[in-house]
């Protein structure tokens, strides 16, 4: 969980920071939603694969994911001082973590 939830805000960051989000205090607030998020999907994905399969694993996802991007989206809204859609934010950040996430655990895990 920690390697997912590291790798997750160091991509997230990274992503914020190509869409302009530079101050300290807006990186601070990617790190913390982080902190609030990435440790539920994990969790509740292994839960699933436990209890209910792998067939039911990328529906899960699926909406969690989604539910992840409304619920970012709107903590961005509210505490983001950059000039950047939050919804736009909350989806690219999320995107682009999740499809290197995905590359990385079948290249290296």
């Amino acid at each position: 969980m920690i390697r997912a939830l590291t790798i997750t805000i160091v991509i997230e960051c990274l992503a914020a920071w190509i869409l302009r989000v530079r101050n300290r205090h807006d990186l601070t607030v990617v790190v913390l939603v982080n902190l609030m998020t990435n440790p539920l999907v994990v969790s509740i994905g292994a839960a699933v694969l436990v209890f209910a399969g792998r067939d039911m694993l990328m529906p899960a996802t699926l909406a969690m994911e989604a539910i992840v991007v409304i619920v970012e989206c709107m903590v961005y809204s509210k505490t983001i001082d950059t000039e950047c859609n939050a919804f736009v934010l909350s989806l690219v950040c999320n995107a682009a973590s999740y499809m290197i996430g995905e590359i990385l655990n079948r290249l290296f895990f």
